[in-house]
């Protein structure tokens, strides 16, 4: 078979990077692949040199604003051109797009959804989904949860939404030197604990509820104990998440040290993970820090309970919640001292590939 995948762009998000380990899966069990990206070349190339060195060029549509979707004969064009057997789109605007570009070209479309989108002003986003949404052969979702939403906000029928979960493969252990050189870089060398997350530096991601729990969890640190603060990532909040780690009492460190590539092993350097998003699709570093065995604490919110459901080492707080700051930062002076659990894989590359393979053959047969 022949699957052209179909993305937003090309940055260092979750859904960029699922695309990209399918794409290698695929190509592994003799597949081809195509890739067509709406907007421009991003200015981190890290996935999309990673694409390229599976001989996967993608094809850029410079689509920058939402104004452009005039430009869907550039799509059409683009599809036409790839010929594939099956069209396979990853978000909400590309869903969208492929379906309206693809009217008439006979070639079976599914659409995956990554994310519970819960951002104020989506109406008309939600409309047109719904409005469209025949239009697709099928669609799929990376959680339980995000298949209901989507469900419940497009008013389809309970299980309409197939859900086909992201595949991560066990993090292999850095060396404990690269470990060292780490904490020296950022730092945190004389810390005795250290909490971290990694994560798009984004208002979904939550690390404001986070950074906001630093008065309550300094009066935790016990006495002459000094305790790091670690969010990997970049993105757009950088300077607002810096202006609140500045406010740090003396017994913490925060540390925000923009992308680092492979950041996932920085895992082995925390004492625990944590993920307070605002909402999430699925949460793939959630789910890559499980299978270290790191301790982790989650915001309850859609996939994330759903993710941690059967991994004994996790426990939950309410971020979101100011009145509850004193409990939520008690729940994580706590669980900083557990020590590293068994390691969870939900779901590994490999058998994400074969049931999106298992999918794809299903649309072709039955457009045969």
């Amino acid at each position: 078979m022949k699957i052209l995948q179909v993305l937003t762009e090309l940055g260092a998000g979750g859904a960029e990077r699922v695309a990209l380990d399918l794409s290698e899966e695929l190509l592994k069990r003799g597949h081809q692949v195509a890739l067509t990206v709406l907007k421009s070349p991003p200015k981190n190339r890290t996935i999309a040199d990673r694409f390229l060195a599976l001989r996967i060029v993608p094809e850029y549509l410079h689509m920058d604003r939402a104004a452009e979707l005039y430009r869907l004969y550039l799509l059409r064009r683009s599809i036409r051109r790839a010929a594939p057997d099956i069209c396979h789109s990853h978000l909400m605007h590309p869903n969208l797009c492929t379906r309206l570009a693809g009217i008439g070209l006979g070639i079976p479309l599914l659409n995956t959804i990554h994310i519970s989108e819960r951002r104020p002003g989506k109406g008309l986003l939600f409309a047109a989904d719904r409005l469209t949404f025949p239009l697709c052969s099928a669609c799929s979702a990376v959680s339980f949860a995000s298949a209901r939403f989507h469900e419940r906000m497009l008013g389809l029928k309970r299980g309409t939404i197939k859900v086909i979960y992201n595949g991560v493969d066990p993090i292999v252990p850095p060396s404990g030197e690269w470990l060292r050189s780490l904490k020296e870089k950022w730092g945190l060398a004389s810390c005795s604990r250290i909490i971290g997350s990694i994560g798009r530096l984004d208002p979904q991601k939550g690390f404001d509820f986070l950074l906001s729990l630093l008065p309550e969890l300094s009066a935790r640190v016990p006495a002459g104990e000094h305790w790091g603060i670690v969010i990997v990532g970049e993105g757009p909040e950088m300077d607002r998440l810096r202006a609140l780690a500045a406010q740090a009492p003396e017994n913490l460190t925060v540390v925000l040290p923009g992308f680092l590539e492979d950041a996932q092993r920085a895992t082995y350097l925390f004492d625990l993970f944590v993920m307070p998003s605002r909402y999430e699709g699925y949460g793939l570093v959630l789910a890559e820090a499980m299978t270290t065995g790191v301790p982790v604490v989650v915001n309850p919110v859609d996939s994330l309970p759903e993710l941690c459901r059967f991994y004994k080492n996790h426990a939950s707080a309410d971020f979101a919640s100011p009145e509850h700051r004193s409990e939520t930062a008690a729940v994580l002076a706590q669980a900083v001292f557990r020590p590293r659990g068994e390691p969870q894989v939900i779901s590994r590359r490999g058998e994400m590939a074969e049931r999106y393979i298992h999918l794809y053959e299903s649309l072709l047969g039955a457009k045969h």
